[in-house]
C-alpha cells in the first residue's frame, strides 16, 4: 500500500482486515503500508486491529519515502482499498513498475486502470472480497508476473512521450481557436 493513511478515502484499515483474513495461509508474506499518518487516533485504531489479530511482526507502517521505485521493486503486488481517487499516481507508478493492482470495482478511477483479470483484479466492496482477490495473486506467482507485465504495458499510454504530444496538440488547438 502506498498512500496517505486516511480512513474514509484511502481506507488502509480494510487492507489490514483483508490481510488478517488470509495471513495464516501465507506465513511468508508481509504487508507494508507506505505513507504519511493522517491522524493519531486512526493510526492507533489500525495498530489495535493489528495487535488484536497478532500480526505486529508482519504488518508494518513504513512512513514516507522518496524511494518509491525501490519500494515497488521489492514488492509483489499493490492493493488499492480506496473509496475514491482522482488519477492516482501511486497506483500508476506501481503498475508501471510491473505490479498487478487489486482494487474495488466501486472506485471508478481505480477500476479504469484495472483490466480485471489482465493487469490486476477488481473486488466487490468489503474486506472479505478484497482478501479473496489478494489470495488469488498471492497463491500464483506466474499469474502475478503475467499480470505485472500487462500492468507495465498498460501504463505505456501514460508515458511522457505519449502525454506531452497530446498536451501540445491541445494547446495548439486552443490557441488556434482563441479570438
Amino acid at each position: 500500500f502506498v498512500g496517505r493513511m486516511v480512513r474514509n478515502h484511502k481506507r488502509p484499515h480494510l487492507l489490514i482486515e483483508a490481510f488478517s483474513k488470509i495471513a495464516a495461509e501465507f506465513p511468508n508474506w508481509m504487508l507494508e503500508l507506505w505513507g504519511a499518518e493522517d491522524s493519531k487516533s486512526y493510526q492507533k485504531e489500525m495498530q489495535r486491529i493489528i495487535a488484536s489479530v497478532g500480526l505486529e511482526a508482519r504488518i508494518s507502517f513504513c512512513g514516507t519515502t522518496n524511494e518509491i521505485p525501490s519500494v515497488l521493486r521489492d514488492s509483489d503486488l499493490c492493493v488499492a482499498p480506496s473509496a475514491y481517487e482522482g488519477f492516482s499516481l501511486a497506483h500508476t507508478e506501481a503498475m508501471s513498475m510491473g505490479l498487478p493492482l487489486i482494487g474495488y470495482r466501486s472506485c471508478v478511477s481505480v477500476a479504469e486502470l484495472i483490466d480485471d483479470g489482465v493487469n490486476g483484479l477488481l473486488a466487490a466492496d468489503g474486506a472479505e472480497a478484497l482478501a479473496e482477490k489478494m489470495a488469488v495473486l498471492m497463491r500464483d506467482r506466474d499469474l502475478r508476473v503475467r499480470m505485472g507485465r500487462a500492468a507495465r504495458a498498460s501504463m505505456r499510454a501514460y508515458a511522457p512521450e505519449m502525454i506531452w504530444g497530446r498536451w501540445e496538440d491541445l494547446m495548439q488547438e486552443v490557441a488556434a481557436t482563441s479570438p
